[in-house]
């Protein structure tokens, strides 16, 4: 009888000897790109007899103070999940019975960077592991962009890219030497870092000059190669000129409608009166007469305001939009609407840079404010209908004048600037502008008070207009005469961009 003893103690052994619940994580840390797919993993053991009904694997997302649930598999049931993840989870559940639960994470979010929690039990046990998770979003293109300044002599270049997390930027010349740059960092709605760099150089001064994001891209600068040198392909010159004569076109159909419209209504008017078959009072044919006329000269400025309006948009669009196209992605519009605010210091929305019928503002602003900028994207945005920035859809015409080497009056100017001599008359462009009531915007950009002949012209027209609206882009100090003579005039300023 020697063996009982032997069994009386492995049957108080036994329990001990039982294989205890563990779970482990496959991997302590992951790290995925942003808009990427990342699976994480954690192993448990031993692994039950009937998963399905015997199980319940939980994943959170967990933070001092903070635990939102991520995914939940309940007996083979999926339980919904937190709203930021609904459409992004899945749990690999075939692989339940071999003891994995891996959950996949598709798109990415700057936000799911940080430590999960893998929460796996049975009936009887228990057991958990935490594992980290880094979403990164390398700096992977460069964004360039090449401004005249004011002045013209220096330019202003610009690079831009986006990622996470925030980076530093180094400029260097052609000789390896580094350069003062400014540079701005925007986070944007998707906490991805927009990082904006900029330097000012000689446009005259032969040298490449290259932006470089810390270990990530860089772009490099020829300098005067890439200055002031627009291509226009055959395709787009061909549209230019197709549009445009289809335009004429129909500005002549339209005016030759109109005129025989204004003649039907003459020939009534003088063998009607009142209704009646009378012959028409002097008087009141004089008032027919008069109201035709007034018809007839209607007709002919809205004729001269569309034949107007496609040249100026042919001329930005030319000129101007190679130049200026980069200009809606580099520019720092999330940081525009702090910078502008009225003369009380409010915070304006952008809206705001469009004056009322009739109505004279004035936007002041340092050198380094960039004011050109924004007159360059108004001008963009009305030649290609963008509303993204502000809208300016009510305007049926936009005059662009760069005031920074004015020689002339203001209507010369316009005629010189905007390539209109020869394709249309001085006559002509100032009864657009006068007779405008409320549909046209002259845009003066870098005014200041130094040509006594564009200052008096500009005064004599602004005592004329009518209903156009006047923007007046300037430094301070630059229009005190302007404005004491506008009396009521609006003024925005524009502060300078923070670094």
């Amino acid at each position: 009888m020697d063996w009982v003893p032997f069994v009386i103690l492995q049957v108080m052994v036994q329990p001990s000897l039982s294989v205890l619940f563990t779970v482990e994580a496959e991997q302590n840390t992951y790290k995925s790109e942003y808009g990427g797919d990342v699976v994480m993993g954690c192993r448990f053991q031993p692994r039950p007899s009937h998963p399905n009904t015997d199980l319940k694997v939980t994943w959170h997302w967990i933070k001092p103070g903070s635990n939102r649930e991520v995914y939940q598999m309940n007996n083979g049931m999926a339980q919904p999940s937190s709203a930021e993840y609904q459409g992004r989870v899945n749990l690999f559940e075939e692989r339940l019975r071999n003891g994995w639960a891996r959950l996949k994470l598709s798109n990415l979010q700057i936000s799911d960077s940080g430590t999960y929690q893998c929460l796996v039990q049975t009936a009887e046990e228990a057991d958990y592991k935490t594992i980290t998770l880094s979403v990164v979003a390398p700096y992977k293109s460069v964004t360039k962009c090449i401004e005249k300044t004011a002045e013209g002599h220096d330019v202003l270049l610009t690079c831009q890219s986006e990622g996470y997390p925030e980076t530093s930027v180094v400029w260097k010349d052609g000789r390896l030497q580094e350069l003062k740059h400014n540079t701005t960092t925007v986070q944007t709605a998707d906490q991805l870092f927009k990082v904006t760099s900029q330097i000012r150089v000689s446009a005259q001064d032969k040298n490449n000059y290259t932006c470089d994001f810390a270990n990530g891209p860089s772009a490099i600068f020829q300098i005067p190669d890439e200055v002031c040198n627009p291509q226009v392909k055959n395709k787009a010159l061909w549209i230019i000129l197709s549009t445009g004569a289809v335009m004429a076109v129909i500005i002549v159909v339209v005016l030759m409608y109109r005129r025989r419209k204004g003649s039907r209504i003459l020939s009534t008017r003088n063998l009607l009166y009142d209704g009646l078959d009378w012959p028409c009072p002097a008087a009141a044919c004089l008032q027919i007469k008069k109201e035709h006329e007034e018809e007839r000269i209607m007709v002919c400025t809205d004729g001269m305001e569309e034949n107007l309006v496609g040249l100026l948009k042919a001329h930005y669009s030319d000129v101007f939009s190679t130049e200026w196209r980069c200009l809606w992605d580099n520019f720092n519009v999330e940081e525009l609407p702090r910078r502008l605010q009225n003369s009380d210091g409010q915070v304006m929305k952008l809206q705001a840079l469009h004056p009322e019928a009739g109505e004279t503002l004035f936007l002041e602003g340092p050198p380094e404010s960039r004011k050109m900028t924004i007159a360059q994207i108004l001008v963009s945005s009305w030649t290609e209908g963008r509303t993204d920035l502000l809208d300016l859809s009510t305007l049926q015409l936009l005059v662009y004048v760069n005031c920074s080497a004015v020689e002339g009056d203001l209507i010369q100017e316009i005629m010189t600037q905007c390539s209109l001599i020869n394709k249309s008359t001085e006559n002509e462009l100032r009864t657009v502008l006068t007779r405008a009531s409320g549909e046209a915007l002259l845009l003066l950009d870098g005014y200041r008070e130094e040509n006594k002949t564009f200052d008096e012209s500009l005064k004599r027209f602004l005592s004329e207009r009518g209903g156009c609206r006047v923007l007046v882009m300037a430094s301070p100090a630059n229009c005190h005469s302007l404005k004491e003579a506008c009396g009521t005039g609006e003024m925005l300023r524009l502060e300078a961009q923070t670094v």
